[in-house]
């Protein structure tokens, strides 16, 4: 049979495999003792130092240690890292931590240090260590920092190859708490959303609960664009609050991160576009509809009154023409008395009264009425109104106002259930790696892409007409 020559090469090469796992340059050999002195030491110029970005971190988080040297080739080196609580008493390092090599050069190296989850948990109170009343047991920690609330841990630094131990450094860091960075966290969120519920009450924002009176418009409505950018600011800024409070320095937010929130701030800003578009386009006339023919110009009209207000409607009334008078159709036009920016209510009307809507409430406006007819149009009659007050009981936002809309109140527009789920699931994403990785993480380009299109869906779907 043929099989037994064939399997020799396979185990040579299986062989070649393990010899190649444990001798090349990279691979770690036995870890140095942390609690004994270093075997054969020799001077180098390598310096060792904790990356500032990590210098705070909590158990299961990674600090970034720094190897690097101006004239010592770093290739062949292994790296030992161990921990133990900063103390005046004589104390052991727990056994070394796991090193990961993240970057590495001729003559620099940075390796990803796991914080070991076996340091002791700290016995001493927050008061009592602000009374001086520091512990004096040597798997305690004695050294703290941040007004005494972080704990800090001795992490020696074993640089050494087969031959010879390169350098031993011993460095700060402080061992933050998961607990901690969570409560603080929680209550800035608390605290800001009561900021914003307090304001929205004061200026009278509709709603029943604190996130509906965040999310809802002036006409009573839940805005599914203005959800999306208050989930994003408060996902993003209680991240920023709980990295910063675990890492204790400030954080570089992904471009990702910023992506998110400019397509949110611009779907946003893009339905408020369309607001103002569809009052514009609700306010001009149609062109199918022609001025009356005649040879005179048509009389202005007279006895012009208003007859019905409310807080954003004006209805006008004035005489009907005389029998026999020039034909002529009507033209309503208004401005806020404080800043005569007139705008066009319509100029094809046929009856002798007109309502104005979309009006701001308790705000002065001047309006005025003209006849026209293809020869021209006659002196315009002015007439001055302030609107009521809004109503003290607008319509109260509810949560199906995310995937309905007003104008269809009997359907689920899909372009909204579109966005929302896919805003759902990209806000678990970040949040699922913000808490397992302690970092704002790199948005990727997918989840991105995803956010765009469905953004640009529910956005297209606003400007294309029913």
């Amino acid at each position: 049979m043929t099989t037994a020559p064939m399997k020799r090469p396979a185990w040579l090469g299986l062989a070649a495999c393990l010899w190649a796992g444990l001798f090349l340059p990279g691979s770690h050999a036995a870890a140095a003792d942390c609690n004994a002195a270093p075997p054969n030491a020799k001077p180098s110029d390598i310096v060792v130092k904790v990356d500032q970005g990590t210098a705070w971190q909590p158990r299961g988080g990674q600090v970034r240690i720094v190897v690097e040297s101006a004239t010592q080739m770093l290739k062949g080196t292994d790296v030992t890292v161990c921990f133990r609580w900063s103390t005046d008493q004589p104390a052991q390092y727990l056994p070394p931590a796991t090193v990961q090599a993240a970057e590495s050069t001729p003559t620099k190296a940075v390796y990803r240090v796991t914080v070991p989850t076996d340091l002791k948990r700290v016995d001493s109170s927050w008061f009592d260590r602000l009374a001086g009343k520091l512990p004096t047991d040597p798997t305690q920690p004695a050294q703290f920092d941040n007004g005494m609330i972080v704990p800090v841990a001795d992490v020696k630094v074993i640089v050494a190859t087969a031959e010879a131990t390169l350098a031993t450094t011993v460095l700060k860091v402080g061992v933050t708490s998961v607990w901690n960075a969570v409560l603080v966290t929680l209550v800035c969120v608390l605290i800001a959303q009561l900021l914003l519920y307090v304001w929205a009450v004061r200026r009278k924002v509709p709603g029943r609960s604190p996130w509906m009176r965040m999310v809802s418009t002036r006409e009573g409505y839940a805005s599914l664009s203005q959800m999306q950018i208050v989930l994003w600011s408060f996902l993003f800024g209680a991240g920023a609050a709980y990295v910063m409070i675990l890492s204790g320095s400030l954080i570089d937010i992904p471009t990702g991160a910023l992506v998110l929130l400019g397509i949110a701030g611009a779907t946003t800003l893009g339905s408020r576009i369309q607001g103002a578009n569809a009052q514009t386009a609700a306010a001009a006339p149609s062109p199918s509809a022609d001025l009356p023919a005649a040879t005179a110009a048509p009389a202005a009209p007279t006895n012009v009154s208003v007859i019905a207000s409310t807080d954003h409607t004006v209805t006008l009334q004035w005489d009907p023409p005389a029998v026999g008078a020039v034909p002529a159709v009507y033209a309503v036009s208004y401005a806020r008395q404080a800043f005569a920016d007139w705008r066009d209510s319509d100029d094809r009307i046929k009856q002798n009264s007109h309502r104005v809507g979309r009006l701001l409430p308790d705000t002065t406006y001047v309006f005025q009425v003209t006849a026209r007819n293809t020869n021209s149009a006659s002196a315009a009659v002015q007439v001055t109104e302030r609107t009521k007050q809004a109503a003290l009981i607008p319509r109260q936002p509810l949560w199906s106002d995310l995937v309905v809309t007003p104008q269809h109140p009997g359907e689920i527009d899909v372009t909204r259930v579109q966005m929302l789920f896919f805003t759902l699931i990209s806000v678990a994403f970040v949040a699922i790696k913000l808490i397992s990785s302690y970092m704002i993480p790199d948005i990727p380009e997918g989840f991105m892409l995803l956010m765009g299109i469905s953004n640009g869906v529910y956005l297209s779907a606003k400007f294309v007409p029913d």
